[in-house]
Order: structure tokens, then C-alpha cells, then sequence
């Protein structure tokens, strides 16, 4: 993880010495906001050669992987972090939730009662290859240990000695490693105590958040299931600056999707703790539209956070000082009141396709959409010959929307995306260093709107040829099946890569491979059916989620150029 902004850093630092809510996250066994205050501590400090790297996992979970070397009497890896005295008090053990490799660890305490060199109370626990468990530590099975050895007249621990928490391979087998953390809790009735999760209802009452918690009851907001979010919890004072004629619409019944869809704008599908909100330059809120993170004014689309890193059970919450308002205007809406498309407005009133993009669609889309001057470039006569050629119109507008969300900085790893007929596409590329779509460059990118986004660009763009639809008409029906899905797999799976989310996208492209080898011999060539075959059995093999999701995508992007080859023979 890149560390904070230094202005950022400074600053954040006072903030949260003076705020309420800031002691929520004096420890780190949770990992909800990344795994900042764990260190690794190697065998080189004894001339051992063994290495060990800590990295945050999916979810909201810590990776601790290395390889064990016994040379120069080496023979350990661990990780470890502070914890503050009297964090454990009450407790009977330790719980901790991990997945390891088969490998057998051990969970070290370090006590202020009994200061060891290199040494700590220690308690050896398995793993089992590839599976989460949940693995309990009574609290008097644990000895002290220092060099190896077994101390003697060693005092019981106490727990609310404990200091710091460590976990550490010194199995004596040489080889790589990996063992996954998903949380460490005191085991006891001191959990139950000290837990600093809650429900978000809790959460939101203890924080005085008490606005906010009515708007969601009020809206039916649910949060996601299954995965942990970060919730931006505009305090009180900050509804309280809203207009009381607009509070009172977005209470009402009429209102109900309006506060729905700015609630879901205070809210990232996956957590994500303060120092890395604040390395990134935006995030994606659950209504699919941009964050913008400002690292040294300490704002999210321009609301200064007040508190960070208040854990509860479905993830974390930061507090910021004002609502955020997110584009309520359809893509119909937008294009209908900006002077940039009045040509391709009325275009589209003639082609009938304006409540294709308006509020009651849902999308997402993508609208590239020529400005007045790129329809200019079309002779008067042939403009308004398509005008009144509805058909011909309704082909041509039709190359324009992507039936998904694709965002400019997306665009040249997607390289590619189906348009709203489904039986054309629109390629990305880089050309002068601008980025173009079908030759056409991107003038103005990334104006979202309630359903989707919208580019200028500044030419209009062909209608899919009908040699190339006949072609496409002429693959046997399963493997245009087949060709659908992959693509679909891709224009849903790089925006969910590209937002950090690599277990979705990789779960995703497993999914489309699986329903295309299905469908069977005739869908595929035997080359590419053998290549997607075993890129199922190479993308299991591997734990990290980026690389099985990029071998999906290479073996996907492999079988879509023979698709290609294909269409090429028909032709």
C-alpha cells in the first residue's frame, strides 16, 4: 500500500487527534482498511535468507506469503503488529479466521510482563490447504519461548499484558507460503465487549448520525450482501444545510428513488480504509457514477472528511462534513438541455430512441455522442435525407450506445464493445496520444448521468455494413452464442477489474468460459475449445484473483480473434 499524501498525512493526523470518533481504529486486526500497521520480521536479522511480504486481499483480509529458507540457520518468516495494552482483558483466547496452504503456524504474544529477546508466548496452530477456518487459541495453552527454547518459571499470561500479535512459520520445510488472515478476535466474553463492530444502526447512533440512519430506514435502502462497502456518513449538520422544501420531497413518497439513489452515492461496494481512499484519484459509488478524491484538501466530491475508519459488521464508515450529490439527470435529460447536441437531439427524437436513454431505463449506457459540429461535417441534403430515413437513422444512432458503462480510462484495456443493435462493435485505440473510437477522437469524456455516461466525440460514426452484419448472421447460431457471452463477460468484467474488484471480474469470466465450452463442439473450433478449457484449469491454480482473471481474458480475447477469422471466411 503507497503511503499517504505527506500534506494528506500532517493533516489527517491533527484531525483525528480532535475528533470523537478517531480511537475506533487504534488497532488493526480487522484489515477492513488495509493492513497498515503490520510489519514483517525475517530470519536476515540472524543472516537467514527467508522472505516475507504483507499485502491487503479482497474483502478486507491480509496475505502473508514468503519463501522459507533454512541456509545460514535461518528458518523463520512472521508478521506482526502493536496492539494497545489492555486490548485482550477478560479474554479466555484468541480466535482468528484464516486460509493457509496446509502449512502448520504459530500465533506469538508479546507481553510487558515478560520482555523476551527473540522470543514471545507462543501457540502452534494448522492450516488446511485452501479453506477458511476458524482456529481457537486458549490463552493458557500458550508458552513462552525465547530462541527456541522454552522459558522457565515463565509467569501465565495475562491478557491484558498483550502488546503486540504476531503470527509466524518456522516449520523447519523450506518452500514458498501463504496464509490469508481475515480477522483476529479475543475469545471470551471480552469479545463481546470490546468488539469494535457493530450494525450500522449502532454505528450511525453512537457516531450521531442519527439523520442519515432515518434516511436509509426511510429510503429501504439495503446495502449489498456478501461483501464488505464504505459508507461517506454525512453528519448531521450536513443535512441539516439542505433546503427544507427538499428534504421534504425526498421523504415523500414521490421522492423515495431520488433519496435512493443519493444514499447509494454515499456508498463503495467494498472497503476500503482512509490511506487508501485517499491514494486514488476517484471511486465508484453503487450508483456507478465517480467520486473524486482530493488528497490534499482531505475531500470526497468535495466533502471534507471528518472521521475515518469506523468499523461495523457490513465494513467501514467515514465521516464527511456535506452531502454529496450525485448527476440525478438521465441521458435523455442531459442531451436535451445541452447546446452541444441540439443536431443529435433532434436525431434522436426522430429516430424514437429518446426513452431508450431516459429516466425509465436503467441502463447503464454509454452515449457517444457527436457534437453539432461533427454532424456539421455531413453535407445538408444527406443530413436531412437520414433525418427522414428512420431505419437508416435508428442503424446509425444504434453504433452510438454500448448497452454497458465504459468510462474513458477503461476504454484501451477493453479495447473493444458491442453496440446497441448487437449485431455491430466499436473499437478503442490510441492515436497522437488521444484516445478514439472508430478513428473518431474523444473530445469531452466521462459526463455522467443517472443511467450511464456520455463522450463527445467529434465525428459520427457509420451504421454496423451489412456484409459485416451477414457475416455475423452466417456463424452457426451457438457459436454467435458463444461470441455474445464472451464479449458481454468482457464490457461487464473490466469496469469491475478496473475499480480494484479482480474476485468479481475473475468470477465473472470463469462463468462465460464455463457457459461456452457448454454449449459444445459446434460453438468453437477445437483449438479455441481446448484453450478455454485450459484456461479453467490454469485460472484455478492460481490464489491471487488479477491473474485468473487476466488468464480468462487472454484465453476470452484468443477465442474471440478466431471468432473473428471466422467472419472473416464468410466474408
Amino acid at each position: 500500500m503507497n503511503p499517504l499524501h505527506p500534506v494528506a498525512s500532517a493533516f489527517l493526523a491533527a484531525l483525528l487527534a480532535c475528533t470523537p470518533l478517531a480511537a475506533a481504529a487504534e488497532s488493526n486486526l480487522e484489515f477492513d482498511s488495509g493492513t497498515q500497521g503490520w510489519q514483517t520480521v525475517l530470519d536476515g536479522v540472524m543472516g537467514g535468507l527467508s522472505t516475507g511480504r504483507i499485502e491487503a486481499g479482497n474483502g478486507g483480509t491480509m496475505k502473508f506469503s514468503g519463501e522459507l529458507s533454512l541456509e545460514n540457520n535461518g528458518g523463520f518468516s512472521q508478521v506482526r503488529t502493536s496492539v494497545p495494552e489492555g486490548l485482550f482483558a477478560g479474554a479466555r483466547g484468541l480466535v482468528l479466521r484464516v486460509k493457509g496452504d496446509g502449512r502448520t503456524y504459530q500465533c506469538d504474544l508479546r507481553s510487558s510482563q515478560l520482555r523476551l529477546m527473540a522470543g514471545a508466548y507462543q501457540r502452534t496452530f494448522p492450516t488446511v490447504a485452501g479453506e477458511w477456518t476458524e482456529v481457537e487459541l486458549p490463552l493458557r495453552e500458550f508458552v513462552a519461548n525465547s530462541f527456541g527454547r522454552r522459558v522457565r518459571n515463565a509467569p501465565e499470561l495475562d491478557p491484558a499484558t498483550i502488546e503486540s500479535v504476531g503470527i509466524t512459520l518456522a516449520d523447519k520445510k523450506e518452500g514458498p507460503f501463504m496464509i490469508e488472515v481475515d480477522w483476529i478476535r479475543p475469545a471470551g466474553q471480552a469479545s463481546a465487549d470490546r468488539a469494535s463492530s457493530g450494525s450500522l444502526a449502532s454505528v450511525a447512533t453512537k457516531a450521531d448520525l442519527t439523520t442519515l440512519l432515518a434516511l436509509v430506514k426511510a429510503a429501504g435502502l439495503e446495502l449489498p450482501s456478501g461483501t464488505k462497502v464504505t459508507v461517506f456518513a454525512p453528519t448531521n449538520e450536513a443535512f441539516a444545510k439542505l433546503p427544507k422544501e427538499q428534504v421534504e420531497f425526498l421523504t415523500s413518497a414521490k421522492g423515495k428513488a431520488t433519496l435512493q439513489a443519493i444514499l447509494k452515492h454515499h456508498v463503495v461496494g467494498q472497503a476500503v480504509g482512509s490511506s487508501s481512499v485517499l491514494d486514488r484519484r476517484r471511486l465508484t459509488a453503487l450508483n456507478g457514477q465517480s467520486l473524486e478524491v482530493d488528497p490534499t484538501a482531505l475531500t470526497i466530491d468535495g466533502a471534507r472528511l471528518v472521521a475515518t475508519d469506523v468499523a461495523f459488521d457490513g465494513g467501514l464508515v467515514h465521516v464527511i462534513d456535506t452531502v454529496m450529490m450525485p448527476e440525478l439527470r438521465s441521458i435523455e435529460e442531459i442531451v436535451a438541455q445541452d447546446a452541444r447536441f441540439e443536431t443529435l437531439r433532434a436525431a434522436i427524437r426522430a429516430a424514437d430512441l429518446g426513452s431508450a436513454l431516459g429516466a425509465q431505463n436503467p441502463g447503464p449506457w454509454t452515449l457517444l455522442a457527436p457534437s453539432n459540429e461533427a454532424f456539421g461535417t455531413i453535407p445538408a441534403e444527406t443530413l436531412k435525407a437520414l433525418l427522414a430515413n428512420r431505419p437508416a437513422l435508428t442503424a446509425v444512432l444504434g453504433a452510438h450506445v454500448l448497452p454497458t458503462m465504459i468510462r474513458r480510462e477503461e476504454m484501451l484495456a477493453q479495447g473493444s464493445a458491442r453496440t446497441l443493435p448487437g449485431n455491430g462493435s466499436v473499437r478503442f485505440a490510441l492515436e497522437s496520444g488521444v484516445i478514439t473510437v472508430e478513428g473518431a477522437k474523444i473530445l469531452v469524456a466521462d459526463i455522467e448521468a443517472s443511467n450511464g455516461i456520455i463522450h463527445v466525440i467529434d465525428r459520427v460514426l457509420p451504421a454496423p455494413t451489412a456484409t459485416a452484419v451477414g457475416a455475423t448472421a452466417a456463424m452457426p447460431e451457438r457459436a454467435r452464442r458463444a461470441a455474445a457471452i464472451l464479449e458481454l463477460a468482457i464490457e461487464r468484467g473490466v469496469p469491475r477489474f478496473n475499480a480494484g474488484d479482480e474476485a468479481s471480474c475473475a468470477a465473472l469470466y470463469e462463468l462465460a468460459i464455463t457457459s461456452v465450452v457448454l454449449l459444445g463442439a459446434d460453438s468453437l473450433d477445437e483449438g479455441a475449445a481446448a484453450e478455454l478449457a485450459n484456461a479453467l484449469k490454469q485460472g484455478s491454480s492460481h490464489e491471487d484473483a488479477a491473474e485468473r482473471a487476466w488468464t480468462y481474458r487472454r484465453a476470452m480475447d484468443r477465442a474471440l480473434g478466431r471468432m473473428a477469422e471466422l467472419v472473416k471466411t464468410v466474408e
